[in-house]
């Protein structure tokens, strides 16, 4: 297909103003979601040499030795500490890191098929605009780690069949082994890329798919045996990983009401992005001098539909838990990116061809000033806090009087405050407890 040359900087630099924007609350403030405090914690003990890659530390009293997931993104956070130092920023711009990265692999996707890396502004447009995509990037979520490996595995395995070579399909089966260690089985849903793939290729027998599968879980099954042959204690590990977070909370520990539940998810972080699709149908309509087909060209319907089908793979499988969150889902978003992306291709192509010169001069102008209120939001708010504020200023005047690696008391229906462990671990090295008194307490009363 051939696209306009000109006239995509204004849409490069819109894209990282509205990225700017809405990360701007999070960015650069203190404050995080539980879970990304808590594997902040985990890593910087690693790095510290307070607990091992394969017997993670998280606090004296809560996870002295923490198997709830698999160990390698708290690795790979853990060199971030190490080589940067134990500074409250650590785990933000690591997380930022893998956000950058997914981005990265999302745009080199885009070129591999498309034939066009400039216009890769609009699947990573399509993407932040999904809600749970910059809320993970500001929150240090394991799923970050894991997304990155899925992309680059599903990139890889795109190379393996446009080059015909199974060397790429090998690597790609790493990458796959490394996305199942950083959070577990829901990174494996690359598995079925090659059987979407080969279906819908006109170029290639549909049994070349499972044979591809196969090939790939027999890469999986020879890694995990050489894992557990040079690295015994990750048997034990993993094991206790699979009884406890999958077949034990992850099948019964229920958080929704409905199974059906992270379909309405997936509904609610597409719309916006559903929303774009359907705005420019309409505009497009009113304003196009000729008729244009959404599907111009047989490589859109192809990785429109392939990228769809494979983004529903990484998403109606966690029907299979009642424990849903948004969050769950960040691996399989930007397939549905990258789906709409070429959904609208053609048509905001012949679109941009139409805009006149001041019409252009005036997109950029309008980009500038995004991207100009992004960079001095984010200035704004360098030295305040993101969540959190009122407990994190009482915490900080409690630990000014308490010693790092401490125990403190605190009372009995406080133990619960989950996110009370992981600030006191992460801010002063500090474990709670309120099974037996302690020369240092710790009471807070929030003002309603």
């Amino acid at each position: 297909m051939q696209t306009i040359r000109s006239n995509n900087t204004p849409f490069w630099v819109f894209l990282i103003g509205i990225v700017l924007i809405l990360l701007s609350n999070s960015l650069l403030t203190e404050g995080m979601f539980l879970d990304g405090v808590t594997y902040a914690c985990i890593s910087r003990n690693m790095a510290e040499g307070l607990g091992t890659f394969w017997n993670p530390h998280y606090t004296q009293t809560i996870g002295p030795v923490f198997h709830s997931h698999p160990p390698l993104a708290f690795g790979l956070e853990a060199l971030a500490f190490r080589l940067l130092g134990d500074h409250w920023w650590v785990e933000k711009l690591y997380s930022m890191m893998t956000f950058l990265l997914a981005a990265l692999l999302i745009a080199l996707i885009w070129k591999r098929t498309t034939n066009n890396l400039r216009w890769a502004w609009l699947p990573l447009l399509l993407w932040i605009c999904m809600p749970v995509v910059t809320w993970c990037a500001a929150n240090n979520m394991l799923e970050n780690t894991m997304t990155v490996f899925v992309l680059l595995s599903v990139y890889l395995l795109i190379i393996s069949y446009q080059r015909d070579n199974k060397v790429w399909l090998f690597m790609s089966g790493i990458s796959l082994f490394l996305a199942f260690l950083s959070k577990g089985f829901t990174g494996l849903f690359p598995l079925v890329f090659p059987l979407i793939y080969c279906v819908f290729d006109e170029r290639r027998r549909w049994i070349q798919g499972p044979i591809d599968m196969l090939l790939l879980f027999v890469e999986l099954a020879a890694l995990s045996g050489l894992m557990f042959l040079v690295f015994p204690q990750s048997l034990p590990y993993l094991k206790e990983y699979i009884q406890v977070q999958v077949l034990g909370t992850g099948l019964q520990e229920a958080t929704v009401a409905t199974r059906f539940s992270i379909v309405f998810k997936l509904m609610g972080q597409v719309l916006i992005s559903l929303m774009i699709v359907m705005v420019l149908l309409i505009v497009n309509k009113l304003i196009s001098k000729k008729t244009v087909k959404t599907f111009e060209f047989p490589l859109d319907r192809k990785w429109f539909i392939i990228f769809l089908i494979f983004g529903l793979t990484g998403v109606l499988p966690i029907m299979l838990s009642v424990k849903q969150r948004d969050f769950y889902m960040l691996a399989a978003m930007p397939f549905f990116a990258l789906a709409f992306g070429h959904l609208i291709l053609s048509l905001v192509n012949a679109m941009l061809l139409e805009i006149k010169p001041k019409t252009r001069n005036w997109m950029i102008i309008v980009s500038s000033i995004i991207l100009l209120v992004g960079m001095v939001l984010n200035v704004c708010h360098i030295g305040k806090y993101g969540r959190d504020e009122a407990f994190l200023v009482e915490m900080k005047k409690a630990l000014k009087e308490i010693p790092e690696n401490e125990i403190i008391e605190i009372r009995h229906e406080d133990f619960s405050q989950w996110s009370w462990h992981a600030y006191f671990m992460r801010y002063g090295k500090v474990c709670l407890d309120a099974s037996r008194p302690h020369p240092y307490s710790f009471s807070y009363h929030p003002k309603s």
